[in-house]
């Protein structure tokens, strides 16, 4: 029996020696392994729908515990993506990053809108690609469960002033409450339970921009700025610092990512 999918490529590889194996993100199902026979031939009738960044409805067929690809139609192929080597680069580190915080089989409804919104945002280049890049790391987080708790303080609740989050903890701590620790300046290594420490110094426009974020629908999740370049780099080096650490690794496109970037400043 023949079914019907909408989905987002988010990674292709060689498969044999003329397909493609596919890993594609649909809100119903999460990922699903696809593929498509003979994709790699230019003469393919499924070689538009089988580049990644391409979010397509395809049209399939189980046989022998795997998903065939036999056809479908282009909604979207983010073509733009193609025209700037950073923006690139940066869509393959947010699609790396849609594989780690989903599952095969577990509904991803919210990921997918929110990963269709991002690679929108880098083609169209809606905001600095450093606050794209930010937001969705972010959203990551919270996706998977570890969000950092912002309200305020976590020693004594207050809600304005100047704070530290304590990242592998997730919470922050006011300036005063680390004064009664005696160590206003060198904050300790680890906490109560010997859980090592990691404290980002965070000022209010930064603070402001993740607790922004972190309450956002996907559709408005881009709708703020940060015009100090200082609470820009604070919000983002911090959202980047507090997913790695969280998610216990680090990623191969967000070295190319890096390089590029590098390069380009």
């Amino acid at each position: 029996m023949r079914k019907c999918v909408d989905g987002l490529v988010l990674r292709e590889q060689a498969y044999g020696e003329n397909d493609k194996l596919l890993t594609v993100l649909t809100a119903g199902e999460g990922r699903l392994l696809m593929t498509a026979k003979g994709a790699r031939s230019m003469k393919s009738k499924c070689l538009p729908l089988c580049r990644t960044f391409t979010y397509a409805n395809f049209e399939y067929y189980e046989k022998n515990d795997r998903r065939w690809v036999s056809g479908g139609a282009v909604n979207d192929s983010f073509f733009g993506l193609n025209s700037d080597l950073e923006g690139f680069a940066l869509a393959a580190y947010v699609a790396e990053l849609a594989c780690e915080i989903t599952g095969e089989g577990v509904e991803a409804t919210e990921v997918l809108r929110m990963t269709l919104n991002t690679l929108y945002a880098i083609e169209k280049k809606l905001k600095p690609y450093r606050q794209i890049k930010a937001v969705y790391e972010l959203f990551a987080a919270r996706t998977e469960g570890m969000e950092p708790e912002l309200d305020g303080c976590a020693r004594c609740g207050r809600q304005e002033g100047d704070f530290s989050l304590d990242v592998m903890n997730g919470h922050l701590v006011c300036g005063k409450c680390r004064s009664r620790e005696g160590q206003p300046t060198t904050l300790p290594d680890t906490d109560e339970e010997g859980v090592r420490r990691i404290w980002v110094p965070l000022d209010g426009s930064a603070l402001a921009a993740m607790r922004y974020v972190m309450a956002a629908a996907p559709g408005r999740i881009f709708a703020f700025g940060l015009k100090d370049g200082a609470s820009m780099k604070n919000f983002c080096d911090t959202a980047e610092l507090y997913l790695l650490h969280h998610l216990e690794r680090s990623f191969d496109t967000l070295d190319f990512y890096r390089t590029v970037k590098g390069s380009q400043d």
